[in-house]
C-alpha cells in the first residue's frame, strides 16, 4: 500500500493551514449514563476544573463501498463543529507493530463529498476513484473540561451520543482523560482516584471503532503479545516499565475479542497468557526492587487469572472430545451427554469471564498498576547473597538480567532432572518452572546480542513447555471428566471411559519423556 505519506495542503487558503496532531497520554473509559453523572460530579473531575460550553459534534466517517480506505488502514472522518466542517485523515502502517498513526486536519467549507476529494489528488487515487458514501454518522454532545492540579493539567472529556450504521442506530457514553502537561503518572492516580468513586471500564476500542468493525464484516480478533525491546545500556526501572506495560497492552487488547466475538476461547487464551507473563516478570523481579504497587497487581492477576483458566480448562476439554484424543468416547452411548454437560459449562465460565473483565474492579486493577509504572513506585530490594542493584543505574537491566536468566535456568533444569520418573505433579512443577525461564529469556532477550542462539534457547524451551502442558491438560481433564460424572449421571459411562483414557495416555508417555530429557542437554544458554 501506498500510505499518503505526503498530501498536499489544498491550494485554498481560506480552507486553512494543514496541522499534524500528537496524541499524548490518555485513557478512555465506556460508562453507563449513571456513571457518567458519577464521574462529572465528583470532587476529583470538579475541584480546580474549568468547564467549557457543551458543544454539539457531528462526525461522519467515508468510505467506499468496497471499503477501499479501511482496507488500507486509512480513515477519512468529517466533522462539524461550531458551524465550521473539518476533515480528518488518518493512517498506519501494518508493519509498525506499536500501531502509531499518522494524522493530518483540514479546515474544508463543507462535509460534501466533492469538497473532500478535491483536497488531495493522492486521496483519489486511493479509492481509484470509486465514489465515497458516509458510512458511519454520530452525532455527540461533548462537554469538555481542565482540571489544574498542582503538578499537571489534565482535559476531561464527557461524551454522550449515538451512531447510525449498518441501518441500525447505537447510544454510548464514553470519557476521556489526557494529559496536557506534568507527568504521566499524575494522570493514572487520577483516573484511578476517579474509577473508585464511578463505576467505569476501560475502552481499547470506541463504539465508533466498533461500528466501523461490523460494517466491514469483521471479526474482532485475538491480539498476541509484541516483543519487548531493551537497549543494552538500559536501567532496570526502563525494564520494569517495559515488561509489565506491555503485559498491561496485551491483556487490555483481549477485551474487545472476549466481548464481541461469537467464539471468544482464543481471546481467552491470549488474557491469561497475558497476566502469566504479568505475574512471572513481577515474581522474578521480586530480587531486583521492593513494591508494594506490583505486589499488589501480581495477587490481583492471580484472582483474574484463576477465572479465566476455568474457562480454558473447558475449552480444552471440549476441544479434546470433539476432535481430539478424547473423540473415541463417541463410542459410548452417553457421550452426547457428556459433551452437553460440558458445553453447559463453558457457557456459564465464559460469561463468568466476560462479568469479570466488564467489572470495575478489573479498570481499577489495569489502572493502579499503570499509576504504579508510571510513577516508579519502587525501591532496591535487599536480595540474600546478591549485590543490591540501583535500578536507576545505566546497565542495571542487563546485570539483573544476567543474574535472574542464570537461577531460573538452574531451577528449571533441577527440576526437570529424571522427567520419566516424576509424578505428574512433579512434572507440573518442572513446567512450571520452564514457563517462568521461558518468559524470563523472552524478556531480556533483546539485552543480549546473540539472537540466533536466543530463537533456539526459546523455541526448544517452548516445545518443552508445550509437551508438559500437554501433559498437565491430560491430567486436568481427567478431574473434569469425573467431577462431571459424578454431578450428571447420565454422561457418567463416558466421562469415567474418558477420564480411564487420560491415565492411559499419560502412563504410555514414559519413553517420550527420556527422549525430551535428553534433549534438554543441548538447551544452551544464549546470555552466556
Amino acid at each position: 500500500m501506498n500510505c499518503p505519506s505526503a498530501i498536499p495542503a489544498p491550494a485554498d487558503a481560506a480552507r486553512g493551514p494543514r496541522q499534524r496532531r500528537s496524541d499524548g497520554p490518555h485513557v478512555r473509559f465506556s460508562v453507563d449514563r449513571a456513571g457518567m453523572t458519577a464521574a462529572m460530579r465528583s470532587d476529583c473531575l470538579s475541584t480546580g476544573a474549568v468547564s467549557r460550553p457543551p458543544r454539539r459534534l457531528r462526525s461522519i466517517i467515508f468510505d467506499t463501498a468496497a471499503d477501499d480506505l479501511r482496507r488500507q488502514n486509512i480513515l477519512l472522518r468529517g466533522y462539524e463543529m461550531h458551524g465550521a466542517s473539518f476533515v480528518e485523515l488518518s493512517w498506519s502502517r501494518p508493519a509498525d507493530a506499536a500501531g502509531a498513526r499518522s494524522t493530518i486536519e483540514l479546515r474544508v467549507p463543507s462535509l460534501e463529498v466533492g469538497e473532500l476529494l478535491g483536497c488531495s489528488e493522492d486521496l483519489r487515487r486511493q479509492i481509484a476513484d470509486r465514489p465515497l458514501e458516509a458510512r458511519c454518522i454520530a452525532e455527540t454532545e461533548r462537554r469538555e473540561r481542565m482540571i489544574e492540579l498542582a503538578d499537571a493539567r489534565v482535559r476531561v472529556r464527557f461524551e454522550d451520543g449515538a451512531l447510525d450504521y449498518c441501518g441500525r442506530r447505537a447510544s454510548f457514553h464514553e470519557l476521556e482523560l489526557a494529559l496536557v502537561e506534568g507527568e504521566e503518572a499524575r494522570l493514572w492516580r487520577l483516573a484511578a482516584e476517579l474509577a473508585r468513586r464511578a463505576p467505569l471500564r476501560c475502552l481499547p476500542t470506541s463504539a465508533a471503532e466498533m461500528a466501523l468493525h461490523e460494517m466491514a464484516g469483521e471479526e474482532i480478533r485475538a491480539v498476541k503479545t509484541r516483543r519487548v525491546t531493551l537497549t543494552p545500556r538500559a536501567t532496570l526501572d526502563e525494564a520494569i516499565v517495559a515488561m509489565a506495560g506491555a503485559c498491561l497492552d496485551h491483556f487490555l487488547a483481549n477485551w474487545p475479542a472476549l466481548v464481541h466475538s461469537p467464539a471468544p476461547e482464543e481471546a481467552i487464551h491470549q488474557l491469561r497468557v497475558a497476566l502469566r507473563r504479568l505475574r512471572a516478570g513481577l515474581g522474578l523481579l521480586r530480587r531486583g526492587v521492593d513494591s508494594e504497587g506490583l505486589r499488589r497487581a501480581s495477587g490481583r492477576a492471580k484472582e483474574i487469572a484463576a477465572t479465566l483458566g476455568e474457562a480454558r480448562n473447558l475449552d480444552v476439554l471440549k476441544d479434546m472430545l470433539a476432535d481430539g484424543a478424547l473423540a473415541k468416547a463417541k463410542d459410548e452411548p452417553s457421550y452426547y451427554a457428556l459433551l452437553d454437560a460440558v458445553e453447559c459449562r463453558r457457557a456459564e465460565r465464559h460469561a463468568a469471564a466476560k462479568a469479570l473483565i466488564a467489572a470495575p474492579e478489573t479498570t481499577q486493577f489495569a489502572l493502579d498498576l499503570r499509576a504504579t509504572l508510571a510513577a516508579r513506585d519502587w525501591r532496591p530490594a535487599v536480595a540474600e547473597g546478591e549485590h543490591t542493584l540501583d535500578p536507576a543505574a545505566a546497565g542495571s537491566a542487563r546485570v539483573f538480567a544476567l543474574r535472574s536468566l542464570d537461577r531460573l535456568h538452574r531451577k528449571a533444569m533441577k527440576k526437570a532432572r529424571g522427567l520419566a520418573e516424576l509424578t505428574p505433579q512433579q512434572r507440573h512443577g518442572a513446567r512450571i518452572a520452564f514457563k517462568k525461564a521461558r518468559y524470563g529469556a523472552e524478556f531480556f532477550e533483546s539485552l543480549f546480542d546473540s539472537p540466533s542462539r536466543a530463537r533456539k534457547y526459546l523455541k526448544r524451551s517452548a516445545a518443552l513447555q508445550d509437551a508438559l502442558g500437554a501433559a498437565n491438560d491430560m491430567a486436568v481433564a481427567a478431574d473434569l471428566l469425573r467431577a462431571i460424572g459424578e454431578e450428571q449421571p447420565a454422561a457418567a459411562p463416558a466421562s469415567a471411559f474418558a477420564a480411564g483414557w487420560c491415565a492411559h495416555a499419560q502412563e504410555a508417555r514414559t519413553a517420550d519423556w527420556r527422549r525430551i530429557e535428553k534433549s534438554l542437554k543441548s538447551l544452551e544458554p544464549f546470555w552466556r
